[in-house]
């Protein structure tokens, strides 16, 4: 699907007037919203692909900075992917009346490049009180509980749904999850 609006003021194109394409990126602009085009058909770049291409030295250390960071998310993930294999290899007698056999196959497969050497015990029970230092509210105990279940969840590499009544929580069950994720150094 082709972008057909300015990326600049989320404005559609005007009839007849072409949008100015990044070469480097999908993003398009008015000629008036990114002040150049291009000029002889010379190559332009918008200005976060230019600020990219490390033109200061704090550029390139956030570019060095940032690919780290997706190293580090890529193996974060690449680990949950193993957890979740795990996860399903253990509990295959109990799934296997709910999801089709090509799909269940597919759910424990090891993607090249992935964490081949997870082991179930390397992964750190985290668990938290009502009182952390980090969430600066207080917890109920089943909002305690709420929080620890959904962190079980992500180490098994497993999804879930945290549903109760409006009104009990489960916005601040949901911060206190990513504030002990990120305590814990877990990047994203």
């Amino acid at each position: 699907m082709q972008r057909n609006w300015c990326d600049l003021c989320r404005d559609s194109p005007d009839a007849g007037e072409p949008l100015v394409k990044c070469t480097a990126c999908p993003r398009r602009f008015h000629k008036e919203c990114c002040a150049a085009g291009t000029k002889g058909g010379e190559p332009w770049r918008c200005k976060a692909c230019s600020a990219g291409a490390g033109s200061t030295a704090e550029d390139k250390k956030t570019g060095k900075v940032s690919k780290e960071r997706t190293k580090l998310v890529r193996a974060a993930h690449a680990q949950l992917r193993a957890r979740s294999r795990l996860f399903y290899l253990a509990e295959k007698d109990r799934l296997s009346p709910f999801v089709p056999l090509d799909r269940f196959t597919k759910l424990t497969e090891m993607k090249l490049g992935g964490a081949e050497g997870v082991k179930e015990k390397e992964v750190k029970a985290t668990r938290i009180g009502p009182k952390e230092s980090y969430i600066h509210a207080e917890l109920r105990e089943y909002q305690v509980d709420g929080v620890n279940w959904i962190l079980g969840q992500y180490e098994r590499g497993v999804g879930g749904i945290l549903a109760d009544e409006m009104g009990l929580g489960k916005t601040i069950q949901t911060l206190g999850f990513l504030a002990t994720l990120k305590a814990n150094g877990y990047p994203g």
